[in-house]
């Protein structure tokens, strides 16, 4: 195909036009007007892609929820792991001479001992009894000996901490008494 075009001439805006028509059709090529064969073709894969996506969803409603489960699980793991080792660390500051602790879950037949608190209902859901012992410097005498219920693990170790750290707060009074000459209360 030859384009004649001269620019004095009445033929310019025809060349350009045919030039532009050409560079279309040679960027994108263009056949004969698809006939009904043609057709099926992409009506097929429509109804393909709608059933592949119909599956993938009924897929995913069954996935999701099981993943969403495993992943909430492994959280849980870390935050129970991440308070054991904060109430650990914790308790090794508060108690430089050693300390034991003991945790015990309570089941449903399971009474609580005379010393559990007795709050009324909100009591009888504890199913967790950390009894822990701090050791005097000499790492044979049994400092302290407490025991603390709660629902759960991780806040039994919290009360187990909050205790401890109200014993040594206790203590800094009980010892800037002394040093300032009062007379401290002996509770024997």
């Amino acid at each position: 195909m030859t384009i004649n075009a001269s620019i004095g001439g009445g033929e310019w805006p025809e060349a350009v036009a045919s030039a532009v028509v050409l560079a279309f059709m040679i960027q994108a090529p263009v056949g004969p007007h698809p006939g009904a064969a043609n057709l099926l073709q992409p009506v097929i894969t429509l109804l393909v892609a709608a059933c592949g996506g119909g599956l993938l969803l009924a897929l995913l409603e069954r996935v999701v929820p099981r993943v969403r489960r495993v992943l909430r699980r492994r959280r849980r793991r870390r935050a129970a792991l991440g308070a054991e080792l904060r109430a650990r660390a914790t308790m090794d500051e508060l108690c430089p001479h050693g300390w034991r602790g003991q945790i015990t879950l309570l089941g449903r037949t399971d009474q609580q001992p005379d010393a559990a608190p007795d709050g009324g209902p909100d009591h009888r859901r504890d199913k967790v009894a950390l009894e822990w012992t701090a050791f005097e410097p000499d790492s044979s005498q049994i400092a302290v000996v407490r025991r603390v219920y709660a629902p759960t693990i991780n806040e039994a170790l919290d009360a187990m901490v909050a205790d401890r750290l109200t014993d040594e707060t206790l203590e800094r009074i009980e010892q800037t008494a002394l040093a300032d000459g009062n007379e401290w209360p002996d509770p024997y």
